[in-house]
């Protein structure tokens, strides 16, 4: 009785907090239109702070073995949504959390130096507060239409944030491209979807586990996996990644590379660990392509005189290394070692949190730099002492 009473907790916990989050999203809204300029950076700060605080807890709780799932009831034609958090979930909640909330934080600082942009700024902090949101659904939702709609979500509201200046022609051409590729990476994952679908009945990521071990499964991975190595930035779909960061404010470049690629890895991590397939082969290819993705992302880095642009490729290497630990992860699997298992999934989770960290913080320092000397050309940043701190 008691488990069934805890049970009934934890379903009303996780549904509310979806619905909390909608509430929280339309205040802010609401707050956003009405405040003055000078007090929208800090009200921003405030409601991304409380989703921070509201999605943390049942991430935190996952972690303590209460993996939570509620049914989020839909009209017949859409069936039930099911909302999930479970351990890998709550990793990639708590990472985008503490990297949007010291985003928005440097961000409203780096803003200052935009205000004449004002139009530009209302578009942006409506865009922050739904970007945070949307990337926070799409590691709950375990009904693909759910997921479909919230990877949209995050992508349109993305797309503004880095389109900041859209007046200017480059950035508006690295948008346009960022638009583009990220709708071919939502057709693989839709038709990874539907056929999922025709195969089980069921737009679920758990259903993949139901399907035997076929080129047909097979077939089915690879249309997952192409649409979030798009969002990943795998070699050779990452050409939108360098352009994007570019054109992105530095606290939202910060963001985009510290956890909005993650998304594509945590898509692969959902997909790889529910189907079941020649795990040996799937790790084997996946090693192979994050191996040209690391090599190719250190030497372009290492080449690149524009700052932001030099991140962007190294967010590319490290997503290679990332890549690298879930591949070994799934040959364990395949070979029954555990050890094995262990070291590359946890290796995989453990960058994942230290890439966020860092790559986040050095295009926070760019940004800061470019503030002080208006350039993110390496070659002229030099007597830098000079002007710094």
């Amino acid at each position: 009785m008691g488990k069934f009473y805890n049970s009934t907790i934890l379903f009303m916990e996780i549904i509310c907090l979806l619905k909390l989050m909608v509430l929280v999203l339309f205040l802010g809204a609401i707050g956003l239109f009405f405040l003055s300029e000078k007090h929208k950076p800090a009200f921003t700060v405030l409601v991304v702070f409380v989703n921070v605080a509201l999605t943390s807890v049942p991430a935190v709780l996952a972690f303590m073995g209460q993996a939570q799932t509620g049914m989020l009831a839909m009209p017949h034609f859409l069936g039930n949504f099911v909302v999930r958090v479970d351990s890998l979930s709550a990793w990639f909640i708590l990472i985008i959390n503490f990297t949007v909330l010291t985003g928005i934080v440097f961000g409203t600082e780096f803003l200052k130096h935009f205000s004449h942009l004002k139009t530009n700024l209302n578009i942006h902090w409506f865009s922050f507060l739904l970007f945070h949101s949307a990337m926070i659904w799409v590691c709950m939702f375990e009904n693909g239409i759910a997921f479909i709609i919230a990877w949209e979500l995050m992508l349109v509201s993305s797309l503004l944030l880095a389109m900041f200046e859209f007046q200017k022609k480059e950035k508006l051409k690295a948008g346009l491209n960022y638009l583009i590729q990220m709708h071919i990476s939502v057709v693989f994952i839709m038709l990874g979807f539907v056929w999922l679908y025709v195969k089980t009945g069921s737009f679920n990521f758990s259903a993949l586990a139901s399907l035997p071990v076929s080129d047909q499964s097979l077939w089915i991975f690879v249309l997952f996996f192409i649409g979030f190595a798009f969002k990943a930035g795998f070699v050779p779909l990452h050409t939108w990644l360098p352009g994007a960061d570019a054109a992105a404010p530095s606290h939202i470049a910060g963001i985009m590379s510290g956890v909005l690629v993650k998304l594509g890895i945590y898509g692969i991590f959902r997909i790889a660990i529910n189907l079941q397939q020649d795990w040996v082969l799937l790790g084997e290819l996946l090693i192979t392509i994050s191996i040209i993705t690391a090599i190719y992302g250190i030497g372009n880095a290492a080449v690149k005189m524009n700052l932001n642009r030099m991140l962007a490729y190294c967010t590319i290497e490290n997503i290679g290394i990332i890549g690298i630990g879930i591949g070994l992860g799934l040959i364990g699997l395949g070979t029954g070692n555990s050890l094995m298992v262990l070291l590359g999934f946890g290796s995989a989770l453990l960058h994942t949190l230290n890439h966020s960290l860092f790559k986040s913080l050095l295009f926070f320092v760019s940004g800061t730099v470019f503030l002080k000397t208006q350039t993110f050309n390496i070659e002229k940043l030099g007597g830098l002492l000079k002007k710094m701190p």
